[in-house]
């Protein structure tokens, strides 16, 4: 499993602190019993409804169908931010697969099975990746190893993760050391993957400076929290380090609305009290 470095700085520190709100005691309402509530029931009017009957004449003379329209297929936007965005995934994907297909042949001499699952997952936001091994009773063996999404955004990353994931695979599989994890045997196989692949860095832990899209600052400890949501509300909580620090975010927000929101029959519609003169024939307006 590949790790992000933290600081030495306590888990309480990484999330805001909650801010806790006196809970107010509303006294319950009082119910009046009135005697001889008596309810004056009016009937309902009755409503007609007119029925048009069509004339004789119309019943002869069919109605001509009316032309329909071809149907013009619509064609898929390409230049938006969303497919931007799963193009680019799907190019990762791509060679995540070609990596670990190369890898396989040359360093760890198609060892690892060829059906491993490689997932991409978009809930890992503090490991860059995770293998996984297992094998039934049967002697079924199942190998997957799971990539973040939000982190390896580039193909460096990608590279670097996926060796030192596929080095954990070959401890498991090809050594049968079920109980490996940073060892000797973990570092003999990383010292194969870069001395074939100089290009790739196996580290037992990665430092990856993630960018968020949002991210807040204390403004006492000027801590910074990071998030790919707005999922950070100021006015309910404080910095998680100093206690007491209020949240400030770095990334333009929405002002609130100080008046209100109007339709467009209401703002079509003028404002005021409209008064109509039958002896002048004018609108009269009072503000």
């Amino acid at each position: 499993m590949a790790h992000l470095s933290e600081s030495d700085e306590p888990p309480s520190a990484r999330t805001p602190l909650r801010i806790r709100k006196k809970a107010v005691h509303k006294p319950p309402n009082k119910i009046l019993d009135t005697p001889n509530n008596t309810v004056n029931e009016q009937p309902l009017a009755s409503k007609t409804r007119q029925v048009r009957v069509p004339s004789p004449g119309s019943l002869d003379t069919p109605s001509t169908p009316l032309a329909q329209r071809p149907s013009v297929e619509k064609t898929p936007r390409t230049n938006t931010k969303k497919s931007r965005l799963q193009a680019e995934l799907q190019r990762r994907q791509k060679y995540a697969q070609q990596i670990f297909t190369e890898l396989n042949n040359s360093v760890f001499e198609k060892g690892l099975p060829e059906n491993t699952k490689l997932d991409w997952s978009k809930r890992l936001r503090t490991t860059a990746g995770k293998a996984k091994y297992h094998r039934s009773r049967d002697g079924v063996t199942t190998t997957e190893i799971e990539l973040a999404e939000k982190i390896l955004d580039c193909d460096e990353r990608i590279r670097n993760t996926l060796s030192h994931e596929m080095c954990h695979l070959a401890t498991w599989v090809i050594d049968g050391k079920v109980t490996e994890h940073h060892g000797k045997l973990f570092k003999a196989w990383a010292s194969r993957v870069m001395k074939i692949h100089p290009d790739i860095d196996v580290s037992i832990k990665h430092n990856y400076e993630i960018s968020y899209p949002f991210e807040w600052e204390c403004e006492l400890c000027s801590k910074v929290y990071g998030r790919f949501s707005k999922s950070i509300q100021p006015d309910e909580c404080v910095c998680g380090a100093c206690k007491t620090g209020k949240l400030i975010p770095l990334f333009p927000t929405k002002r609130p609305a100080t008046t209100n929101k109007l339709s467009r029959m209401a703002a079509a519609r003028p404002q005021g009290k409209h008064n109509y003169s039958p002896r002048t024939g004018d609108m009269l307006t009072r503000y």
